[in-house]
C-alpha cells in the first residue's frame, strides 16, 4: 500500500506513465504465457494425433523470409519502372 500512496502523490503525467508501463508489462506477459500454452497445446495434439514433429521455422526466421522475398519482389518492379521506357513510347 506503501507504493500505491506514494504514486498517488507524483504528477498526472506520472501516473499514466506508470499505468500505461503496468498495461504493457501484463499484456507482454498474457501473450507469453498464451503463445507458450498454444504451443505446448498444439505439440500435444500432434503427439495423439501420432503426427511426427516437423521443424517448423521461427517466427523470426518466417518473419526474416517473408521480408526479403518482400525486398526481391520490390527490386523487380522498381527496375520494372525506368524513365527510359516512358520516353521511348513518346
Amino acid at each position: 500500500m506503501n507504493f500505491i500512496k506514494k504514486i498517488q502523490q507524483k504528477p498526472r503525467s506520472t501516473r499514466v506513465f506508470v499505468l500505461w508501463l503496468s498495461v504493457v508489462l501484463v499484456m507482454i506477459i498474457i501473450i507469453a504465457i498464451w503463445l507458450f500454452s498454444f504451443s505446448h497445446t498444439i505439440h500435444s495434439q500432434k503427439i495423439e494425433k501420432g503426427i511426427e514433429k516437423t521443424e517448423l521455422p521461427s517466427l523470426f526466421e518466417s518473419l526474416k523470409r517473408d521480408f526479403s522475398s518482400l525486398k526481391q519482389q520490390l527490386e523487380a518492379s522498381f527496375k520494372n519502372i525506368n524513365p527510359e521506357n516512358e520516353n521511348k513510347g513518346q
